[in-house]
């Protein structure tokens, strides 16, 4: 029986699967040698060495020795090149323009910040363009070695716009085409995702998600937020809400919430509740100040508790429904709240006798304070990760290389 046409296009996606299959294999484990490659994944000596050899012609690899610990002359091993590619990372909140230039090891080489409280979202992108240029300069990087841009907001995203609604929101930004904007100011592509998502992969590549298959990012900013990563890939949903976490009930008739439901663990769980908690004003009647929140830490006993409560209903419902390694606690909750948080979190999960094992929870190892760095890491993703999970120690199966998306993009 002949094998039906697998159509045209798919060595080419073959080709590119191959591509970004070595690259995160070198990201990984770099420096590694071209023997280990081929071993670790499955493909031809011939196979890797075009694509080595291609790699290394376009800048992306480097050679570096590999110390086997044995006696003679290292072996020559295959490392990403710093200066292969860089893409900006940026993060918008109500306040705060944060922008960062990160090259493809994951390497910050240079970081602009400014107050934009006030500012039209037009006056805010023009911004954007200007410190870009400046950076872009300032580290000598050439125009072809821009990969593209991540831009990260507390809000949904419909169509390159962001939508969101309640105290997290920033009305102003509502169907402001974004990605449409900066990709034609930038002249790159422009990659757009909410706050928690953009973590959860900024985790992925750079920190203990290097370690895990599948875990689910718990973001704590305003608002509360979930990112998913489900075999080694961001899970977004049919619509981008999937991880909406901050808007589960866990407290049926509790408080009042934007959404239309009451008890949602926003309102309970986010930095908004703990300033409430503070100043008893109502939730996105003040400016958030995550350092004075962590100044009085003192009086934030009561709330770290109703707070660790909630999230330990959240936790279980996630360990249930899906299954993760781990989940990550992390976002722009103040390092003294977040490990009171989940000590407290995590004593109120001992106590608890519904699933098969304890959760396993942990702190992100990526900076908290700045979710540019998640932004940044997102065309990084896209552009390395490819279509199946790498993750340091064991090889891959031999036909985990013939495994096509065709919906892999073709890197730059």
């Amino acid at each position: 029986m002949s094998r039906p046409s697998t159509g045209g296009a798919a060595p080419g996606h073959a080709r590119n699967f191959n591509r970004r299959l070595v690259l995160e294999m070198i990201r990984l484990q770099g420096p590694i040698s071209r023997a280990a490659i081929a071993r670790k994944t499955g493909l031809s000596v011939q196979t890797l060495s075009n694509i080595a050899d291609e790699l290394l012609g376009s800048g992306l690899l480097r050679v570096e020795p590999v110390r086997t610990g044995s006696r003679g002359a290292p072996a020559v091993g295959l490392t990403l090149n710093p200066d292969g590619g860089y893409t900006f990372g940026i993060s918008l909140d109500h306040r705060r323009l944060v922008l960062v230039l990160v090259d493809i090891t994951g390497g910050v080489r240079g970081q602009e910040t400014m107050e934009i409280e006030g500012l039209a979202p037009r006056v805010v992108l023009r911004h954007v363009k200007r410190l870009a240029t400046a950076l872009t300069r300032q580290a000598g990087v050439a125009a072809d070695r821009l990969w593209g841009a991540g831009v990260v907001m507390p809000m949904r995203f419909e169509h390159g716009a962001p939508v969101a609604f309640g105290p997290t929101s920033m009305p102003a930004w509502q169907q402001v085409p974004v990605v449409d904007l900066l990709s034609a100011s930038l002249g790159i592509p422009v990659l757009v995702e909410n706050d928690a998502t953009a973590a959860a992969v900024g985790e992925q590549l750079h920190g203990a998600g290097r370690r895990l298959r599948d875990f689910f990012y718990i973001y704590i900013g305003v608002g509360v937020g979930g990112g998913m990563i489900l075999s080694g890939h961001p899970y977004r949903g049919s619509a981008g809400r999937a991880g909406e976490l901050g808007h589960i009930v866990v407290e049926a008739g509790g408080r009042p919430c934007a959404c239309g439901n009451r008890g949602c663990l926003e309102r309970y769980a986010s930095l908004s509740a703990a300033q409430h908690a503070l100043d008893g004003r109502p939730e996105g009647s003040s400016r958030i100040d995550p350092s004075r929140i962590a100044d009085r830490i003192d009086e934030m006993g009561p709330w770290i508790d109703l707070a660790a409560r909630h999230l330990a209903t959240a936790c279980i419902t996630i360990d249930n429904l899906l299954d993760p390694e781990a989940i990550v606690i992390g976002g722009i909750v103040p390092d003294s709240i977040l490990t009171r948080l989940i000590d407290s979190l995590r004593a109120h999960l001992s106590r608890t006798r519904l699933t098969n094992r304890q959760v396993q929870i942990i702190k992100p190892e990526v900076d908290r304070e700045t979710p540019a760095l998640g932004g940044a890491a997102l065309p990084l993703f896209n552009g390395l990760a490819p279509t199946v999970f790498l993750r340091s120690g064991p090889a891959l199966p031999s036909q985990a290389a013939s495994r096509v998306n065709s919906r892999t993009p073709t890197l730059r």
